[in-house]
């Protein structure tokens, strides 16, 4: 019963596929509108025109599976679109990428694509199922194995064969992507068992948590976001350079004011050492003077002295009247000034 529910699960994820592509590419293919480009058909090139295209070798679905994801994976360019175009760009990304020497068209390629898709989320459902079991000891191979055959036993309601899952390359590329990837617990107090898995899958609105590429216009609301953080980031950076820059400025002033301070008063000391040189000069120039002046009055004095005794003792015997007068006057005169004295 698990395995049933587990089946029909992965297939409404299978099937709700083309929902998604519809509301990821935002109209359907009933809104194409007459006039519109419509997907490219490339006839396959063979002897019989109405002879089918030959099967889809493996590198050819590798590339399909490539050309799938990165057209649906584009955030800006992948949104938006009809359906008639995302399948054109599939188209032209398998033809500018393929190397094989074959010929395919959008519609063989949409109709593949839609083969892979049912199988591989199909094959997902009995992984998930093999890992809620957490088998111990159990390697990936051997996890792999056990989910081949409960797809080999879990055919699907419209063949009652037991096919082998042929599309274990495309689940290699896939299986990492969130659609196919493992479901999420929808509480944290539901255990990983493969009751809880069956639990998840009997919601019908709660099938798989899928999820979805961002929007064109989320992913440019989120790159203005991010130009805009990257612009405050940018702002702040330069708003702090600009800071720093201005404290050093400051720090530069204040240093060049105390330098011209401690300048000023250097040059005030010297000032006042100057001031004291000359006033010691002056004084030593002045005594100088005052010294000189000294011994030339003694000198004066000695020679006033010397001539004052030549007159004293001067003999006036042989002179007339007027020169012993003259004479006798000057002797007074000596005489009277060294009284005083």
């Amino acid at each position: 019963m698990d395995t049933q529910e587990e089946i029909t699960r992965y297939d409404n994820v299978s099937q709700m596929d083309d929902d998604f592509l519809a509301s990821f590419l935002s109209e359907s293919q009933n809104t194409s509108m007459h006039g519109q480009e419509s997907c490219p058909e490339v006839e396959v090139v063979t002897p019989n025109p109405t002879k089918r295209g030959g099967n889809f070798s493996v590198d050819e679905d590798n590339l399909l599976v490539s050309a799938w994801l990165n057209t649906s994976m584009d955030a800006v360019q992948g949104t938006d679109q009809r359906i008639e175009k995302f399948w054109k760009k599939v188209w032209q990304y398998f033809c500018e990428n393929n190397t094989y020497g074959t010929t395919r068209s959008a519609s063989s390629l949409q109709s593949r694509w839609g083969n892979i898709n049912r199988e591989t989320s199909r094959f997902a459902g009995f992984m998930a199922k093999v890992e809620a079991r957490n088998p111990s000891g159990m390697t990936y191979e051997d996890k792999l194995k056990e989910a081949k055959e409960l797809y080999k036993d879990s055919p699907t309601s419209t063949s009652s064969k037991k096919p082998v899952f042929a599309f274990e390359h495309c689940w290699v590329v896939l299986k990492n992507q969130p659609k196919w990837g493992m479901p999420k617990e929808r509480s944290k107090g539901l255990p990983q068992t493969p009751s809880s898995i069956d639990q998840v899958c009997s919601n019908n609105d709660d099938t798989m948590e899928v999820e979805r590429p961002i929007g064109r216009k989320a992913e440019k609301a989120k790159r203005k976001r991010t130009d805009g953080d990257k612009g405050f980031e940018d702002y702040l950076v330069k708003k702090m350079q600009y800071m720093q820059e201005s404290h050093e400025q400051d720090n530069e002033a204040l240093r060049i004011k105390a330098d011209r301070v401690r300048v000023d008063a250097q040059r005030a000391d010297i000032e006042k050492e100057r001031a004291d040189i000359e006033k010691e000069r002056l004084r030593l120039e002045t005594s100088r003077e005052m010294h000189r002046v000294d011994i030339e009055n003694e000198k004066l004095r000695l020679e006033t002295i010397r001539e004052e005794g030549r007159i004293m003792t001067l003999d006036t015997s042989g002179m007339n009247d007027k020169e012993k007068l003259y004479f006798e006057n000057l002797k007074n005169q000596i005489l009277a000034r060294q009284q005083l004295e």
